[in-house]
């Protein structure tokens, strides 16, 4: 036996370096194939005069920037990289593989996803072809292609080293996390899978570490191309409920919102999801998997245990929707207080949900010297609940009289009060 297995160590030894060979071979093949695809930006613009200091110390001031992207539609010579690459850039150059400068123009951008479309004209560049980054397992190989301060055509390579990784934005806050190196440049370029799709836009790294990156799905990007060409907003597609997390990854939906998706479809506080579209479902990672890349409009069916006796097992089939637009339909008219040189509406059921209470007024607006800020959710003033803009108005003018004002206010996810005597 002892035989056989140095023998098989031997064997394995020898066909290692032949397997690791054809390896490398095939990924050279891979980046031939797909580099043509990539292109190099450049982008430059003037940043305004915004002060008495900026004017003082030289006034407006030229920058530039570089980043990457990638073809995505060659008959259209469109091209996909991060809104952030493009900024408010005034001229974006594109380089190709062959090194060929080319004028690109803006067509579509949006900030909250952070994705820019752009065209070129009688490029004749081929287009990559997008693949499905939920088929990819961590540990899994991926490369990227891109421009890594501004040395040209880079290819790093790794693995998928995470999933549904959450960078703290206010909306699609979902990317794959690499070690595939990823450097400033290279933001805007595509993230590809071992057959050579993308399943992710390069966009973020962590700096603290050696090669960890940040991709965005590729699920988004084929989403969002349509709206941006369109011109139409980009917003992510809204469940009308809350949920909280059990031991063992197990989610309880702890609010249902009247009028929302969930609240449409039967959804009822207490239920426990299981499966979304028909895949078993643990935690907020796999929940944000399957809403973190969803847009009003698309439909997701969950499967819920109902904690109601004696019912089974139930699938309500959800109809995503934009949550401002439900939240504009609840709040009410803003209106003016000028005593408090505020613009006020009622707080949205979700928001009062989240920070635990019952009313509320959320200032929309504030004139020079108001004593609060936009987006402070104003409750209490001296002493009294503000439940609607004319007990707001009500409570300032008698403050007015006394020539003392205590306002409590949630102001950046805390309470705070404010305190203003005349």
């Amino acid at each position: 036996m002892s035989v056989r297995l140095a023998l098989g160590a031997l064997l394995a030894s020898l066909l290692l370096p032949l397997a690791q060979a054809r390896a490398d071979s095939a990924l050279a093949d891979l980046v031939e194939r797909v580099a043509p695809s990539v292109v190099n930006l450049h982008t430059s613009g003037v940043r305004q005069v915004r002060s008495y200091w900026d004017a003082f110390f030289g006034g407006p001031r030229h920058w530039e920037s570089l980043g990457s992207g990638f073809v995505i539609d060659a008959e259209r010579n469109l091209i996909v990289t991060n809104q952030h690459v493009i900024g408010s850039a005034t001229e974006i150059l594109v380089m190709d593989h062959q090194g060929r400068v080319l004028q690109a123009k803006l067509l579509g951008a949006d900030e909250g996803i952070d994705l820019a479309v752009l065209q070129v004209q009688d490029a004749g560049l081929p287009a990559v072809t997008l693949g499905d980054s939920r088929t990819l397992r961590v540990g899994e190989d991926v490369f990227a292609v891109g421009n890594p301060y501004g040395h040209g055509h880079s290819v790093t390579r790794g693995i998928l080293s995470a999933r549904a990784r959450s960078l703290g934005r206010d909306e699609f806050d979902l990317f794959l996390q690499t070690d595939a190196a990823i450097n400033p440049g290279s933001s805007g370029g595509p993230l590809f899978d071992a057959k050579g799709l993308v399943v992710g836009v390069n966009t973020a790294i962590d700096s603290r570490g050696e090669s960890i990156g940040f991709a965005m799905p590729v699920e988004l990007v084929r989403s969002a191309i349509g709206l941006l060409l369109a011109g139409e907003e980009v917003v992510p597609g809204w469940p009308g409920l809350r949920l909280e997390e059990e031991g063992g990854g197990g989610l309880r939906v702890a609010a249902v919102y009247a009028g929302g998706p969930a609240a449409n479809a039967g959804v009822q506080m207490g239920d426990q999801v299981v499966t979304i579209d028909g895949r078993p479902c643990r935690g907020r990672a796999g929940w944000s998997e399957v809403f973190g890349s969803a847009f009003p409009g698309d439909r997701v069916e969950l499967g819920l245990v109902a904690r109601r006796p004696g019912q089974p097992p139930i699938k309500a089939v959800l109809q995503l929707q934009n949550r401002a637009q439900w939240a504009r339909g609840r709040v009410g008219k803003a209106v003016d207080v000028e005593v408090l040189r505020v613009r006020v509406q009622r707080v949205a059921p979700d928001v009062a949900d989240r920070i635990l209470i019952d009313t509320g007024l959320e200032v929309v607006a504030v004139a020079r010297g108001s004593l609060f800020r936009p987006g402070d959710i104003v409750v209490e003033v001296n002493g009294k609940a503000v439940a609607s803009p004319a007990d707001l108005v009500l409570a300032a003018d008698q403050a007015i009289r006394q020539r003392f004002l205590s306002a409590i206010v949630h102001r950046d996810g805390s309470p705070a009060r404010i305190v203003q005597r005349w």
